[in-house]
């Protein structure tokens, strides 16, 4: 679960300082630095940090609501996960309004009378790439209201021509070497989420795709099959481990709790006897026979006896209370073990659905580099020509748009800065070329 998203927090339930809630209330009330950012609707792959806090009238405190305030990534599907709410989707909503929604559905989850407050921050946009006519063409992060003359600065500005063919080449290994790269870290994904899907759904055997089955010997194909093989056998070994001493524990304490029942028995049998033996001599004291002291040793007895009994009754009870924490335990072993399976199968998920993206912009940035080598013919007037800009939408048909300098980006474009040359030449060597996403 990428590694798992770690947030830092207080303990549960602590109180606020005065001075802690007060700035609390200030970022909850103010608006953020670049208004602008809060009103951009959220996409796909935007990672966001979510907090909440409760303003607590009886002791004029805030709390935080720890459990639920960290970071979380929305998926592929616009939808994201939080704890004690689920998954909800939150397409085409802004932060504000992801927030006002967190807040109504713990309202309706708890009952409160007051929503809790909660703010919803982007911690990071999706990436966009750019590619073409320029000094570092690669991915580079978004931010709102980013045009098409700021992304191009921010990659190094328009490339200056000297040796063409030379660095078309070396351009073409590098990004050979990037595709490779990611093939590589997909099947390694392909991989994990296999095993965790094995074990959210409780299987004895992975199940991974035939790609990976397939693999020759030999291949990182292979090691990574066995590698999460291995992970997927240890794990289980573990759990199996541990469950089986907890069994063992409630065994032992079921085995003291009838040993403690037998004692309690033979008390009673015990207490009833000397009872009786007090019963049968209270006549005889009384009428002088036997002297008073025999029926205070007797009353004594049935004293310690009534005592003893209370002790084996008392440790009794404790013994069910350890079996009962007992059996508990083994439950939420076997509940956490899905619970953390759960959660780092969607970040895997997420992380899987990004390296495809950025491989399928290299693929379009090698066609590009290989296609860019025949354009010797331009070379002469190239530092001094304008540029066109063509942007393919992420989610779109993958059919590029033509922009002027001054459009507004999105999360996921592929920017293509192209040379505007003569028609001739342009047909000739500046072919539109546009990587399909892969399904």
């Amino acid at each position: 679960m990428p590694k798992p998203i770690t947030a830092m927090r207080s303990r549960p339930g602590r109180p606020l300082s005065k001075v802690m809630w007060l700035a609390v209330a200030g970022v909850l009330c103010l608006p953020a630095e670049g208004t602008l950012a809060a009103e951009v609707p959220l996409m796909p792959l935007t990672q966001l940090r979510v907090t909440i806090v409760e303003w607590i009238a009886s002791t004029g405190e805030y709390k935080e609501w720890t459990p639920l305030n960290g970071q979380y990534i929305i998926s592929p599907s616009s939808t994201i996960a939080i704890p004690l709410l689920g998954e909800f989707s939150v397409e085409n909503e802004t932060p504000s309004q992801v927030a006002g929604k967190i807040s109504a559905l713990l309202k309706q989850k708890t009952g409160l009378a007051e929503p809790p407050a909660a703010s919803v921050e982007v911690v990071r946009y999706p990436m966009f790439y750019v590619s073409g006519a320029v000094k570092r063409a690669g991915e580079l992060e978004y931010r709102p209201g980013i045009t098409v003359t700021q992304a191009v600065a921010m990659a190094g500005g328009r490339e200056r021509q000297t040796d063409a063919n030379g660095s078309r080449e070396l351009e073409q290994l590098r990004y050979a070497g990037e595709l490779n790269g990611y093939d590589l870290k997909l099947n390694q994904l392909m991989a994990r989420r296999a095993r965790l899907e094995a074990e959210l759904a409780e299987r004895t055997k992975i199940e991974f795709p035939p790609e990976l089955v397939n693999a020759p010997d030999g291949s990182a194909g292979k090691v990574f099959v066995q590698s999460e093989t291995d992970l997927f056998v240890a794990r289980a070994e573990a759990l199996k481990r541990q469950l089986t001493s907890l069994s063992e524990l409630q065994v032992q304490l079921q085995n003291e709790i009838n040993v403690l029942n037998e004692k309690t028995a033979v008390q009673d049998r015990q207490i009833t006897i000397a009872e009786d033996e007090l019963a049968s001599i209270s006549s005889l004291v009384d009428s002088g026979t036997l002297a008073k002291s025999r029926e205070t040793a007797l009353e004594r007895v049935v004293a310690d006896l009534s005592s003893d009994k209370l002790d084996l009754v008392i440790a009794a009870m404790r013994a069910k209370q350890k079996l009962s924490e007992t059996e508990r335990d083994a439950i939420a072993l076997k509940g956490q073990q899905r619970t953390e399976a759960g959660r780092e199968l969607q970040e895997i998920v997420a992380e899987f659905e990004d390296t495809k993206l950025k491989r399928n912009t290299v693929i379009a940035l090698l066609q590009a580099a290989g296609a860019a080598v025949s354009r010797d013919a331009a070379r002469v007037a190239a530092n001094t020509q304008t540029l066109e800009y063509w942007v393919t939408r992420a989610g779109g048909d993958g059919i590029p748009l033509k922009l002027p300098e001054s459009a507004e980006l999105a999360p996921g474009d592929v920017l293509d800065v192209r040379y505007d040359i003569s028609s001739t030449v342009a047909s000739a060597s500046l072919p539109a070329i546009v990587a399909q996403p892969s399904q």
